[in-house]
């Protein structure tokens, strides 16, 4: 029943987002979070509320903005035959599906930065020229540095997209040192008139962010069994209409690829130093990619809804209970 209702290529159906989330969300509401954050950073800081409600709500609408930019991003750019909906339902499923995760969280909107990046880059196969593209893409990763500096670590991506979509050309390369060096300026001068507070301290990039880790449910590993199943699934879904596909596709879902193994390795890098799984939330564009392939091109249909609905019940009850 769910397959079938986003399988389809009705706006209305995004009208339904909302209230999926306020109901994954609802738990939170009546018992907040005990998520213990150590470290936060300025701009972080500028956004929390003293009132739990208000820090939920706006965690609902950061989580609602980056699934409509996910699917945005999916039908612009012709991954599926059709437009859908369903990687925006995958999103907001997913992201709720950790309980102690459940409040204005850093991540979240990092997160949301780092799809406005990969947004940027994914169009710069179409462009005459591209300097544009990438200097917005390699602000939007430093935006995201700002919420959460492991994001920064991500920068080098609009390097690799150059690689994939584009010849060598010095001024297009050149782009992200100019973003970086104005990122800079702005960083030194806020010194001056924060009281030397800065945006981040450069010194523990790795260690920021860190929350207290919370003993995880039965429903939690199943969550993250099937989801990982399905996302391995997709890949091979994906794998085989490379075959047969465009040339521009195959750029694409090569560009979905690196991101994917250079977040992977970076997570590693910081769960080997922090013990903490957040990181994962930045792969969010090609994990929800792979998971709606499987999804939509599974022969197996009705395997593929039973998998989607115990997922849905799965969230549901690590939520509630």
């Amino acid at each position: 029943m769910l397959l079938k209702i986003y399988k389809t290529n009705q706006p209305f159906i995004l009208g339904l987002l909302p209230l999926i989330a306020f109901l994954l969300w609802f738990p939170s509401f009546r018992t907040p979070s005990s998520l213990e954050i150590e470290k936060t950073t300025y701009i972080f800081n500028l956004f929390v509320s003293a009132s739990t409600f208000f820090n939920h709500v706006f965690a609902i609408l950061l989580i609602l903005v980056s699934a409509v930019l996910l699917d945005d991003i999916i039908n612009k750019n012709d991954f599926f035959h059709k437009n859908i909906y369903l990687t925006s339902f995958l999103y907001v499923l997913i992201t709720s599906s950790v309980p102690s995760l459940n409040t204005l969280h850093p991540i979240l909107f990092s997160n949301l930065f780092v799809i406005l990046a990969f947004r940027r880059l994914i169009n710069i196969h179409s462009q005459v020229s591209c300097k544009s593209e990438v200097f917005d893409a390699t602000l939007f990763f430093l935006a995201a540095g700002a919420f959460y500096p492991p994001s920064l670590l991500l920068i080098p991506f609009s390097w690799f997209a150059l690689i994939i979509f584009r010849p060598f050309k010095l001024n297009e390369w050149l782009v992200p040192f100019l973003a970086l060096g104005i990122f800079l300026i702005y960083y030194f001068s806020s010194l001056l008139f924060l009281d030397n507070v800065p945006l981040f301290d450069l010194s523990s990039l790795i260690q920021y962010s860190i929350y207290v880790n919370k003993a995880h449910s039965f429903f939690f590993y199943s969550i993250a069994f099937l989801s990982s199943l399905s996302f391995l699934l997709g890949i091979y879904h994906i794998h085989r209409r490379r075959s047969r596909s465009t040339i521009r596709f195959k750029k694409m879902t090569n560009s979905i690829s690196t991101f994917f193994v250079w977040g992977l390795i970076l997570f590693v890098l910081v769960y080997s130093l922090t013990g903490t799984f957040e990181f994962l939330y930045l792969l969010s564009v090609p994990f929800m990619i792979s998971l709606s392939y499987f999804f939509i091109y599974f022969k197996k249909q009705l395997v593929a809804e039973l998998i989607l609905t115990a997922l849905t019940i799965l969230v549901v009850l690590n939520n509630y209970f």
